[in-house]
């Protein structure tokens, strides 16, 4: 294998190790969420409280859908080979969410540059490797960041631009 394979792999390697927190808080909420109308559903038939939590079970249930998806993007990432049969154009929405997460974790911040999202809705590919390639990228530059800052993505003359503080754009 060449230095250039192995760099990718343990940069991919880190990259999905490195959004595992994430993963584990957000499965984590969804858990606690279902265990709470559990437990009141079963001392208290009669409480309404499905009823009344519909809106945030339905929420529930598309932030694990989403995670099923972020955890075959990262553990194909990683090697395995879980996106032959799951895929989505909506990898690079997921992945992005989960790594302004993880940005915000270490005090810095990836923010959208209009309010329409154009950069989630220009991205076309669909196994793993187009959310890996954005989501390292945006993360590689984020972290590198002073703490406190914010790296601005945006959709612009058919390309992504990151706009840093202090230094050039990067298309």
């Amino acid at each position: 294998m060449s230095d250039i394979e192995s760099t990718t792999g343990s940069d991919r390697k880190a990259w999905a190790a490195a959004l595992m927190p994430i993963a584990l808080h957000d499965l984590n909420n969804a858990t606690q969420f279902l265990s709470m109308l559990h437990s009141v559903t079963s001392s208290d038939p009669d409480s309404e409280i499905l009823e009344s939590s519909a809106a945030n079970l339905a929420r529930t249930g598309e932030g694990v859908e989403d995670l099923g998806l972020l955890m075959a993007i990262l553990s194909t990432a990683a090697g395995s080979d879980l996106l032959l049969e799951r895929r989505s154009e909506r990898g690079v929405a997921v992945v992005l969410s989960a790594v302004q997460k993880l940005i915000r974790k270490g005090g810095r911040d990836l923010t959208f540059a209009n309010q329409s999202n154009e950069v989630l809705t220009h991205s076309t590919g669909k196994g793993w490797e187009l959310p890996w390639a954005v989501g390292a990228a945006v993360w590689i530059t984020a972290i590198n960041l002073p703490e406190g800052e914010a790296l601005e993505l945006s959709y612009e003359e058919n390309a992504w631009v990151t706009r840093c503080p202090q230094s050039a754009d990067i298309k």
